[in-house]
């Protein structure tokens, strides 16, 4: 007998929410969403700090595969259509070495709109197919490079990227503000329009 897909699964979504509570010093608190028909497996927030959330899919392998000398991680998966691309939602992409029951270095943290983009596999049986293949190599530099991380990393950089989402949310909530008071009058600094001159021959 072998573990199950479904039995990988609740493996590796215990194993990473472990990891970025522990990484982020308790600062992050992933949750489970009820129901889970739009593809997040964590709904991830900042510890007393509910403005703003991460939605997180994890997709993971038990192996590694070999591209000459290469170790390569390669996840296939699909989805149904619609294909839902937004900046609160990432993907989790790893490898699950079942000896050490852990993740091994590097792992991936990917903007779904990047990864729906670059990892598009074809379409096919009413559903998109995505393969996700990146180089676990210390000196790889393809196109995932900039999203590899080592677990010591993780829970900072999803921080990060909270603060980011919450400033980007403040700025906005200041603009409606402002364009919701009355007799508001917008001024703008008079520009000056350069004459053209004319050369006479």
């Amino acid at each position: 007998m072998s573990i199950t897909s479904t039995q990988q699964g609740v493996i590796t979504e215990a194993e990473f929410a472990k990891v970025v509570i522990i990484k982020s010093n308790g600062a992050l608190v992933p949750a489970r969403p009820v129901a889970d028909d739009e593809r997040r497996d964590y709904e991830i927030h900042i510890r007393r700090h509910f403005l703003e959330s991460l939605a997180m899919q994890l997709k993971t392998a038990r192996r590694l595969r070999l591209h000459g000398r290469s170790r390569m991680l390669q996840i296939n998966f699909r989805v149904k259509p619609p294909l839902v691309s937004d900046d609160r939602l990432w993907y989790f992409l790893a490898y699950f070495d079942m000896k050490t029951m852990r993740f091994m270095d590097p792992v991936f943290l990917v903007p779904s709109r990047f990864l729906h983009q670059h990892a598009l596999h074809g379409v096919g049986r009413g559903a998109i197919q995505l393969q996700f293949k990146a180089s676990m190599e210390a000196s790889a530099n393809d196109k995932w490079s900039p999203d590899r991380l080592t677990l010591e990393e993780l829970g900072a950089r999803i921080l990060q990227i909270l603060k980011q989402l919450e400033g980007q949310a403040g700025a906005s909530r200041q603009a409606a503000d402002l364009l919701a008071m009355n007799r508001l009058v917008w001024l703008r600094p008079a520009t000056v329009r350069k004459s053209r001159v004319r050369r006479v021959a």
